[in-house]
């Protein structure tokens, strides 16, 4: 429960910081006069590390990156929770037929002990002899 926990909240920050700095970048695109490849993305990212002219983008490119790592990290933790089987587990007991004698209201089957011998294949009738 504690990683699940951990997962879902990672992954909603990381969906939170993605989306906000998405939103930030196309409500400045319009502030742009010069860029290069796509607006959005250069809006997010800039030129490059050597670009001179930083004002014509918002540089943001360390927090998007960090945003979907956490994003990434938080659906790994929780695709491994909700697929792991459970390792402390116990083994379920097997269901107990109850016998005739405990009146179930249901039909009255024979219990058969397990270190009776089972029928060979002489003594099994055949489909004639069990209509006859």
């Amino acid at each position: 429960m504690k990683k699940i926990i951990i997962g879902s909240v990672l992954t909603l920050a990381g969906t939170w910081i993605v989306g906000f700095i998405f939103i930030a970048a196309v409500l400045f695109v319009p502030n742009m006069s010069s860029w290069d490849g796509t607006r959005v993305w250069y809006a997010i990212f800039g030129g490059g590390p050597y670009e001179a002219d930083l004002k014509q983008s918002m540089a943001l490119g360390l927090p998007f990156a960090i945003g979907v790592l956490m994003f990434a990290a938080g659906i790994v933790i929780l695709a491994i929770e909700f697929f792991r089987p459970e390792s402390n587990r116990e083994r379920m007991p097997s269901p107990v037929r109850p016998t005739p004698s405990q009146g179930n209201g249901g039909p009255k089957l024979p219990t058969f002990p397990a270190d009776q011998p089972r029928a060979k294949e002489e003594d099994i009738p055949t489909m004639k002899e069990v209509q006859s």
